[in-house]
């Protein structure tokens, strides 16, 4: 096996939506960046996860998140593959590549992260495994948007993982086609107490529509042992005016993400407990009867696994309360929303409409490391201010944020920790300021 270096001004480890924000950033501010990638095509849970709705970021109507989220959306809305909050993966990966190339940023996909080599507190380069060679990545500042914390991890740096052994259930993401729409909608109309409260009813086919419960029906199979008991309910977002739908259904418990066994294990079960929502969907439940399976997600989606230990740590009364810091570098107005493990009940804790929150830099900075930011869900947060910020519009927020201040640092020879807010405010002023 051969090995070969590279060096670069900014190193993103992690292509989910976090890690290409900031890699785009950091592009256009004009510093060498280099992104790192396991799989051979960038956006993480957009695409192999294939979680296709972005959750809510606006208030009263107006955006928290902008630049290049911003950006990404208008070129899926380019390529007619983005409705509402709807997208097509396919659109989302054509998206984010055009963004990554016009920047100039360098991408390694196919690239698996084995080591991180530190220097006291100094991350001086990382080892990947790249087309059967052993490759060293110097850079001056490394970004860990792995959502794992994986470069954290190799670097031997401390980190939280959920919570007294406790991490949210995974969920493997499906798509069916040949659904009848209106049949649907009638029974779900017609018996509004099998589905979820927050159902709104004034449903427009030409518009995403979401739809929770199925109560009955997942009862009766738990009854008759034809369905999992971890699966609670059937949940599905529909595609306008297509006859297809992407289900948010299958619940995976115990077991942990950062595992490759239990990973393995995670596959597993959320196949099966897919293939049994299918049957019960196609057999018993009014509008499925002549629809089919198109394709499940390329990975089991991970909600929750390892978290920085930062210079501030983001908490659920932080997001409550709607707290703004003096360092802002995103807004979010999600609340704290966890999938609960095994004997865990799920929470849905909003914040009073209107009202939103900030993360503030210093969540994006490790505090045992002068080089070293992470942003997306493995930034530094309590275990409910990470059910709250592990949204990918928030998680494109701190990415751009970490790219600005990565490349700021860069180029002015700055340390991370001494950059001044006001240098750093006009870079992501569009995501922390009204009326920009």
């Amino acid at each position: 096996m051969g090995t070969t270096d590279l060096t670069y001004d900014v190193v993103v480890a992690g292509g989910g939506i976090a890690g290409i924000s900031a890699a785009v950033k950091a592009g256009r501010l004009g510093v060498k960046t280099l992104l790192i990638e396991q799989y051979g095509f960038t956006g993480g849970s957009a695409t192999a996860g294939m979680v296709s709705p972005f959750m809510k970021h606006t208030v009263h109507g107006i955006p928290l998140t902008n630049g290049i989220f911003s950006d990404i959306e208008q070129g899926m809305r380019k390529r007619h593959g983005m409705i509402d909050n709807g997208f097509s993966g396919i659109a989302f990966r054509l998206s984010a590549f055009e963004l990554l190339n016009d920047a100039g940023v360098h991408i390694l996909p196919n690239a698996l992260l084995i080591d991180a080599v530190m220097d006291n507190n100094e991350l001086k380069h990382i080892k990947v495994l790249y087309d059967q060679k052993e490759i060293t990545v110097y850079g001056n500042m490394f970004i860990d948007t792995t959502g794992d914390a994986q470069l954290v991890y190799l670097a031997g740096l401390p980190y939280e993982k959920g919570e007294e052994g406790r991490m949210q259930a995974m969920t493997l993401f499906f798509r069916m086609g040949n659904i009848n729409i209106p049949d649907a909608l009638k029974y779900i109309t017609e018996n509004p107490q099998n589905f979820f409260n927050w159902m709104d009813y004034n449903f427009n086919p030409d518009k995403i529509i979401s739809v929770g419960g199925y109560f009955s029906f997942v009862k009766k199979a738990h009854l008759e042992n034809r369905l999992s008991e971890n699966v609670r309910y059937i949940f599905f977002t529909t595609l306008p005016s297509s006859g297809e739908a992407s289900f948010n259904t299958s619940n995976i418990l115990e077991l942990d993400g950062t595992s490759s066994s239990d990973m393995t294990r995670a596959e597993m079960e959320g196949r099966k407990q897919v293939a049994d929502v299918v049957r019960i969907l196609q057999k018993e439940i009014p509008g499925f009867r002549h629809a089919y399976l198109i394709e499940t997600a390329s990975q089991v989606g991970v909600r929750e696994t390892r978290r920085i230990v930062g210079d501030y740590c983001l908490t659920g009364e932080d997001v409550l309360e709607g707290r703004k810091f003096h360092d802002a570098i995103a807004r979010a107005c999600y609340g704290i929303d966890i999938h609960g493990a095994k004997g865990e009940k799920d929470r849905m804790d909003e914040l009073k409409e209107g009202d939103y929150y900030t993360i503030p830099y210093r969540s994006l900075i490790h505090k045992n490391a002068v080089n070293i930011l992470s942003a997306g869900r493995s930034l530094s947060s309590t275990r409910e201010g990470h059910a709250a910020i592990r949204i990918m519009p928030t998680a494109a927020a701190t990415g751009e944020a970490a790219g600005a201040a990565a490349a700021f640092a860069v180029k002015n020879t700055v340390p991370l920790r001494n950059i001044s807010y006001a240098e750093l405010l006009p870079l992501i002023r569009h995501n922390v300021e009204f009326g920009d």
